[in-house]
């Protein structure tokens, strides 16, 4: 079978299933969670409804750490990449803490911008300190392997990763000891050329606590690898949607469900 006919999904197409499956979860734990809370004659139908929404939910987060990296390898400049992903963890932060927490300031979790935001400095960190280090042989056929790579450069690479993760587990961020490593996952699963199926297995295999967001790496075997050229207004549409949804949820969770 002609693998261009399976793989029909494009950047934008799974940035909006990743994007509206969000929603779902997000209106799940903002809304449906309080309103259930408040419906005390029928709590067990609204948990029933809350724990359908974020079971949906569970597909976006796999789909933007694999966008993440794919933007890592082919954005021009990493450092505007980079302040973009800062610059909306910053802007997302109260609205995030409205919405799920019901407060405009929660120091108990932060929004999934800080997860990427470490994740990406923790591959680019090892682009920067190993990649003079690297040497990729092919031989024939078959996919790149690493040689001549020397044991410094493996323990350095280490120190990047582990490090990535004490910063997510101690800042608190979405998905602490899981997204960090996903995000590597699929560093590393791209840079040697690792078949997409075994990396999406693997990262199932680390969420295996969360079984539903399997949905999610499914998608991304359906990822054709193109990215189509759009204007920067559509572009700041996905990063804009993430802060301007959780505060219009804010909004409605503090107005109607507060206390």
């Amino acid at each position: 079978m002609d693998s261009r006919k399976i793989r029909f999904l494009d950047s934008d197409a799974l940035k909006l299933i990743a994007i509206v499956t969000m929603l779902i979860d997000h209106i799940g734990a903002a809304i449906l969670l309080p309103a259930g809370m408040m419906a005390v004659n029928t709590l067990n139908s609204w948990i029933d409804i809350y724990g359908l929404s974020r079971s949906i939910g569970r597909t976006a987060f796999p789909i933007f750490v694999f966008l993440l990296v794919e933007g890592f390898f082919h954005t021009h400049s990493r450092k505007k990449y980079f302040g973009r992903l800062l610059l909306f963890a910053l802007l997302s932060e109260i609205p995030f803490d409205m919405a799920i927490y019901g407060k405009p300031v929660y120091m108990g979790s932060q929004n999934v911008f800080w997860t990427l935001v470490i994740g990406f400095l923790t591959i680019w960190g090892i682009e920067n300190f190993c990649g003079k280090h690297r040497q990729w042989l092919i031989r024939g056929r078959e996919n790149r392997i690493l040689t001549n790579y020397p044991i410094a450069a493996y323990v350095i690479s280490f120190c990047v990763v582990f490090m990535g993760v004490v910063t997510a587990y101690y800042l608190r961020v979405d998905y602490r000891l899981y997204g960090v490593p996903l995000i590597v996952l699929f560093y590393f699963g791209k840079r040697a050329q690792v078949p997409r199926l075994f990396t999406c297995i693997a990262g199932y295999l680390l969420f295996l606590w969360e079984p539903y967001c399997i949905f999610g790496f499914l998608l991304i075997l359906f990822y054709n690898g193109t990215r189509k050229k759009r204007g920067k207004g559509f572009r700041y549409f996905f990063y804009l949607f993430y802060p301007v949804h959780l505060l219009i949820l804010g909004l409605i969770r503090v107005a109607f469900f507060s206390g």
